[in-house]
């Protein structure tokens, strides 16, 4: 199942542009379909108030969802083939606001015998 159709997952769908959290295959209306050659989605997360928001190309969507005070680990899911390219702040953002913030009490990442290291940078 896709990120946001299950328990504590937060996901924002490309095909109807739609945020799930903790529920079936409802979801919200939140911005546009997405998911054109070189689209940019951010997801941000403000751990004082649980506020999640998205971004597409450079531009704030909006808060998606507020209260969600839970530990939060980044994960991506497809229906089909796809490439993608994933930014932890090794590089600029897109989403410029995001390049004056800091990251704190990241967790280390571990690898697991049965992971697949797709590219590094």
């Amino acid at each position: 199942r896709l990120p946001g159709c299950d328990t504590h997952s937060v996901g924002f769908h490309s095909d109807e542009g739609r945020t799930f959290h903790n529920e079936g295959y409802t979801g919200s209306k939140y911005a546009e379909k997405w998911g054109e050659i070189n689209d940019v989605i951010g997801c941000g997360y403000c751990p004082s108030i649980g506020q999640v928001f998205f971004t597409m190309n450079g531009k704030n969507l909006g808060i998606a969802y507020t209260g969600l005070f839970h530990p939060w680990y980044p994960t991506i899911g497809s229906n089909g083939v796809c490439s993608l390219k994933v930014n932890f702040g090794q590089e600029e953002f897109k989403y410029k606001e995001a390049n004056d913030m800091t990251i704190t009490n990241m967790i280390p990442y571990k690898a697991d015998n049965n992971d697949e290291i797709i590219s590094t940078a």
